[in-house]
């Protein structure tokens, strides 16, 4: 089986290199540095740093998988154009369906990080839940308006942010000679096992976006180069923060101050470094989630784009602006969604955190189920597709797909009963839209 074509009206290729790695890292960073590690303590206490190590070995080699099969398949779409090169349009939509509720439900956590870290400078706002609404959504939909103008620009904003990252880490690592050895213990308060999976479950929102150089893959300075290393600079780039913000963290504050707090890194560097550096964490925070939340309305405006395409998802995500050659309808419809997740804020006794721990593991497990499609699919299209993987290749992406494959399964069980369960309704509830777009819209592949 082989790709549909693109539209005669195509994606600008202005995404370069160094745009691709602040793109994979910016996605990962953010909320996921600033906040999960409160959510990694409620649920692990200090044994979530084993978490963090399992979390990371496992999405390098997702890295790697991806970082294999961007290359050969690179049209915009990503996960969604390898689930259907393998398995055929029904998986493809289930996996874009997944995928793209992941992204836009994501959004929604993403804009509450950052408004959590925000409220520290405002006690009105932090009593005002209208107030923090009214601003969530004045983001949003800045930035929607910001990626309507184009990839390049989109790019520049991500690079920027990247650059912010730097003080937290520089922070951070001043932070680590402050380190209190009496705060790793008891390191597993929560049991062994259970607590080590439920964190590595969490870990996926922050290593949600390892994909991201795939899915904007049209719209690449030669896609080849710059997928294969994009995936693994920002990778890189984003694990070393991820580590280093774990162990200071850890090492700064008491598990069960740490599980409370919606700003856990600030609190951290206020413990160990004082009043002005915290000021500067928070700052950089919320630039940081602005960044990755740019990102993601990027990707949410992608993941789409070729399904519909192929008659697969609503057609009109298809189109592109005759000026500023972006897919803005689907740029649009996504911050729609986004916009009503928000309205979890005055859902009576909800809290910042609490908002921002159920969209995670929504949005995580709507993550998840691409991931499994796709290393599933990257095994078949190995064995399969002899004219892209010599003989070597085929051994070497097998033995990563299956890795991979048994990786999520288990990370999948991490998430929790409810949460699978709940998901599971979420994709059976994809298979009308699959039948209508089918008998409604013919395909174009």
């Amino acid at each position: 089986m082989t790709a549909a074509a693109p539209p005669k009206r195509a994606l600008l290729r202005d995404l370069t290199l160094f745009g691709t790695v602040a793109l994979v890292a910016g996605n990962m960073l953010g909320t996921s540095l600033y906040t999960l590690p409160a959510s990694v303590a409620s649920v692990a206490g200090p044994i979530g740093l084993v978490s963090w190590v399992i979390t990371a070995a496992g999405f390098l080699l997702l890295a790697l998988l991806y970082s294999e099969l961007g290359p050969r398949y690179p049209r915009t779409g990503g996960p969604y154009v390898f689930a259907r090169e393998a398995f055929g349009e029904f998986a493809g939509f289930q996996t874009v369906w997944m995928y793209w509720l992941s992204a836009v439900v994501g959004n929604a956590a993403i804009v509450t990080g950052a408004i959590g870290y925000a409220v520290t400078f405002s006690p009105k706002l932090a009593e005002s839940h209208l107030g923090q609404f009214v601003l969530a959504q004045g983001v949003v939909w800045i930035l929607c308006g910001v990626n309507i103008l184009g990839v390049k620009q989109s790019a520049r904003v991500q690079k920027s942010i990247l650059l912010i990252n730097i003080v937290p880490l520089v922070l951070l690592s001043l932070a680590l000679f402050k380190l209190n050895p009496a705060n790793f213990h008891p390191f597993h308060p929560k049991g062994t096992w259970t607590p080590v999976a439920a964190g590595s479950a969490l870990m996926v929102w922050a290593y949600a976006g390892i994909e991201s150089a795939t899915v904007p893959a049209e719209e690449m300075q030669t896609p080849q180069r710059t997928i294969r290393l994009g995936t693994l600079l920002g990778y890189g780039l984003a694990t070393m923060i991820f580590l280093l913000s774990a162990v200071a963290v850890i090492g700064a504050l008491p598990n069960d101050v740490i599980a409370s707090s919606a700003r856990p890194l600030e609190l951290a560097v206020r413990e160990t470094l004082g009043e002005w550096p915290a000021v500067a964490v928070s700052v950089a925070a919320i630039g940081a989630s602005i960044g990755v939340l740019n990102g993601w309305i990027l990707m949410a405006g992608r993941i789409p784009f070729s399904a519909a395409q192929d008659g697969l998802f609503f057609t009109a995500f298809a189109r592109i602006h005759p000026k500023f050659g972006t897919p803005y309808v689907a740029l649009i419809g996504g911050c729609v969604i986004t916009s009503l997740m928000l309205t979890l804020y005055f859902i009576p006794g909800s809290t910042l955190l609490g908002v921002f721990n159920f969209t995670v593991l929504l949005a995580n497990l709507g993550t998840l189920f691409p991931y499994i499609y796709n290393s599933a699919a990257a095994l078949m299209l190995a064995r399969r597709d002899r004219a892209r993987f010599t003989m070597r290749e085929q051994r070497k992406t097998s033995l990563l797909a299956l890795v991979c494959f048994f990786f999520l399964v288990w990370t999948t069980w991490g998430v929790g009963a409810q949460v699978v369960f709940w998901g599971f309704l979420v994709l059976l509830l994809g298979t009308p839209l699959y039948i209508w777009f089918k008998t409604r819209v013919p395909s174009a592949a």
